[in-house]
């Protein structure tokens, strides 16, 4: 009987790539148990204590970062102190208010188990939609072993999650459109992840999509005004619009936490005009880029790594724990119709786009630099290379999204 990596093998995978990253997940649960600055779940801490200010009828409140902060001190004095600093400092708080349907719910369970309960379920939905891609084990293994999924998951963000959704929205897109609606409403939780989806939805004709999303988007809008009140809107707005000043003009955020186009200017030192002006050049492209692969006849697969692929080019709100959308583009890669194309350049190419993710994200800590807009070069010169390697060997657009 084959084992798993010996079917791997015959369905066109490298063996030598399940081994690494199986390494690299041992390595990263090295990383997590031993620790390091933060204790596990210190970003899903805001999430919790605006949970629990909902619960409390004041979900407006959480915008504001002292009151969040001094709601943490209070919830977290049952906990061991030394395991959860979370009275530091104050964590802000500025996702939508439709992420509230989401955060109360966990705020119900204590701290702790809240966090792990978090973290199983995204990983859950991260792995269910990688497999629903390509139901391989080594496509598991890569989307465990690249270091921003370890990043998130020690974190406690949410970055998984907006990518699986993100992916459930490629994956249903042609058969099941009023579906895929539904879940891009649902990403408006991160809206950063679907600044693209527009552009494609609009040209390739889904109109069907772009209906059933503004209906769902309405009904949450409107359940979550209902169930948390509507001042949670103005809250909401006053949040963001202070957080951007303070983080893209004041720079109390540190550039290299930014792992976007604009970070790297900043970085480099280059003033709010400039880099941003940068980042909207390199925005614009990666859109015309992105819009142009839709509108051509080639392979699903290719399409959905090249939108994956440029997603973290359009929006300066990235970070470093957001880029696993990257793994998720090489998983689609690896379903590309490459029958004609020698298996060597495949893994080669398949190699490069790992090794370019692994390298520069545990990289990350040590150089302090934004590593984004580098792994998105990467992987979308593999994806470009792919393309011309297409069109010399004839192959069509005869692959469809699984359901």
């Amino acid at each position: 009987m084959k084992t798993i990596l010996d079917r791997d093998a015959s369905a066109g995978n490298d063996p030598a790539l399940a081994v690494a990253c199986v390494l690299l997940i041992l390595f990263s649960i090295l990383l997590f148990v031993s620790g390091g600055g933060e204790p596990p779940g210190f970003d899903f801490s805001c999430f919790w204590g605006a949970g629990t200010m909902a619960l409390d009828g004041h979900a407006a409140s959480a915008y504001d970062w002292e009151q969040l902060h001094q709601q943490l001190i209070l919830r977290m004095q049952s906990i061991n102190h030394d395991a959860y600093p979370y009275d530091e400092f104050p964590i802000p708080f500025f996702y939508p208010p439709v992420f509230f349907l989401i955060l109360a719910p966990l705020a119900l369970l204590p701290f702790p188990i809240a966090f792990w309960v978090w973290s199983t379920a995204k990983l859950l939905c991260w792995l269910l939609v990688i497999y629903v891609i390509r139901p391989r084990f080594t496509a598991l293994l890569l989307a465990l072993a690249t270091p921003p999924v370890f990043y998130d998951m020690y974190h406690g963000q949410s970055g998984l999650l907006a990518a699986s959704v993100l992916g459930g929205v490629l994956l249903t897109l042609n058969r099941r459109p009023l579906f895929s609606g539904l879940l891009i409403a649902l990403l408006i939780f991160k809206p950063q992840y679907g600044v693209l989806l527009p552009f494609v939805l609009v040209t390739t004709g889904r109109w069907n999509v772009i209906i059933s999303t503004c209906l769902v988007l309405l009904v949450l809008m409107l359940l979550t005004g209902v169930m948390f009140g509507w001042d949670i809107f103005r809250a909401f707005g006053e949040a963001a619009t202070s957080g951007t000043s303070r983080f893209h003009l004041g720079g109390e955020l540190a550039w290299y936490n930014l792992s976007s186009v604009y970070g790297l200017f900043r970085l480099l030192g280059f003033g709010y005009g400039v880099a941003m002006s940068f980042h909207v050049a390199v925005a614009l492209a990666a859109v015309m880029w992105v819009v142009v692969i839709w509108r051509r006849n080639v392979s699903f697969a290719v399409q959905a790594a090249g939108l994956l692929a440029t997603t973290p080019l359009i929006s300066p709100h990235f970070a470093i724990y957001d880029l696993s959308i990257l793994a998720m583009a090489l998983v689609f890669l690896m379903n590309a119709d490459m029958d004609q194309i020698s298996s060597l350049s495949n893994r080669l190419t398949l190699w490069i786009g790992v090794g370019a993710i692994v390298v520069l994200g545990y990289a990350f800590p040590f150089v302090l630099v934004p590593v984004g807009p580098f792994m998105c070069a990467t992987v979308i010169a593999i994806i470009w290379m792919r393309l011309r390697q297409l069109e010399a060997s004839g192959t069509t657009m005869s692959e469809q999204p699984c359901q």
